[in-house]
């Protein structure tokens, strides 16, 4: 039973990568067929975020009135019917108008999986749960990129992610028995929330946390959004081929989390964070180097992933020790509340930045957040040791 929920878990998470990459390696045919400027994706990306933003906030009293198997059907359901829906868009403005829908899709999902395996299960599943997502991002530019390929339109490649979508649907529906005899541990779990947000921001770290998230989606967003854009503008890189490379920081992620997950035991979530920020620093002041193209290019593209792959899910496996157990569904959500606000926010502003001055700023911007989101990795590294070192802590 362990082991079974673990993978109909993994598959879930599946189902949330497969949306997150698709606009950034669609946007160059999408932009120029609809006949809107290159930086309107932060407006899509906006609308899509605000919508996890307000089902992250909610996911708590969700789960609790609708248990964890029911929310991932009707959540994977919402994100298939929008996919549809994008498939069949013939202006912006339908895709505005479905934006915010497919961003309701994930957010209690994502709220849900990330504290139920942070509670029940070790750092190593946490990083090869994300890495699952990580194949999900990884799927989307494939699938759109062969179609592209092939002289196919990028609403062609929507409309395959959303027979996958509706096919992972199928396999949750018959896992939902599963769910069902974990109802009780859940809600038991879930039941016992006593923090307020008040109480909740009063707890050392948390502030610094929140923040953390914030910095680290922006950062992921941004390059997952702009990174085809970026090679095919300032490098020059064929469209297809940009296309196809701008799923290779997914692919680093992918790969990042996988590694994570062997090393996380001997590691453990801090120093994790901390190699991962460093990798990523690394590999984007190396893009600013003169002559950097080829190879070399697309090999710094997929370091950057590898950096960030290990950050976000053990920031999240890090939560209970913030926090304890009865406060981190609370945290958690509030944690992905300001991870969607990075990936509201900081996408569309860079996309303000690329009507007005260049793209070729996309590297130095997201240096930025890496060092805003190591000076808050280092403030919770220190309120834990405190926490830790002190003769009240419990």
């Amino acid at each position: 039973m362990y082991i079974l929920l673990l993978t109909i878990i993994y598959i879930a998470f599946i189902s949330l990568g497969l949306p997150d990459s698709v606009l950034g390696a669609a946007w160059p045919s999408m932009y120029r067929s609809l006949n809107v400027s290159e930086g309107s994706a932060g407006i899509l990306t906006l609308l899509m975020y605000s919508g996890t933003m307000i089902s992250s906030m909610a996911s708590d009293k969700i789960i609790r009135k609708l248990g964890t198997g029911l929310v991932l059907v009707l959540s994977v359901s919402l994100t298939a019917i929008v996919m549809f829906g994008f498939s069949m868009a013939e202006s912006f403005e339908t895709l505005c108008l479905l934006a915010l829908p497919y961003g309701l899709g994930g957010g209690c999902v994502d709220a849900s999986l990330n504290n139920y395996v942070a509670l029940h299960y070790k750092a190593r599943h946490m990083n090869f749960l994300h890495c699952f997502w990580g194949i999900g991002t990884i799927i989307s530019p494939l699938v759109m990129g062969s179609f592209l390929a092939h002289g196919g339109a990028w609403t062609q490649g929507y409309q395959a992610i959303a027979w996958f979508q509706t096919i992972l649907v199928a396999i949750l529906l018959c896992s939902l028995p599963l769910w069902k005899r974990e109802s009780n541990t859940d809600s038991h779990s879930s039941t016992d929330t006593s923090l307020s947000m008040k109480s909740l921001l009063s707890i050392p770290g948390v502030k610094a946390s929140l923040a953390a998230f914030f910095c680290y989606c922006a950062l992921e967003t941004t390059l997952g959004l702009w990174t085809t854009t970026y090679l095919t503008t300032v490098k020059g890189t064929d469209i297809v081929l940009a296309t196809q490379c701008g799923m290779l920081f997914y692919v680093g992620i992918a790969v990042g989390r996988f590694l994570s997950g062997i090393v996380s035991e001997q590691l453990g979530d801090i120093k994790l964070i901390a190699y991962g920020v460093m990798t990523t620093t690394l590999s984007l002041c190396a893009l600013l180097l003169p002559g950097i193209e080829g190879i070399v290019l697309y090999s710094l593209i997929v370091l950057a992933g590898i950096g960030c792959g290990p950050v976000f899910p053990s920031m999240v496996h890090h939560s209970p020790q913030i926090t304890g157990t009865n406060g981190s569904q609370l945290l958690i959500g509030f944690q992905l509340a300001m991870a969607s606000a990075g990936s509201i926010s900081i996408p569309a502003l860079f996309g303000l930045i690329v009507n007005h001055l260049s793209i070729a700023l996309m590297p130095v911007f997201c240096l930025l957040f890496t060092l805003l989101l190591a000076v808050m990795i280092l403030k919770i590294n220190q309120s834990i040791l405190f926490k830790k070192q002190s003769p009240i802590h419990h």
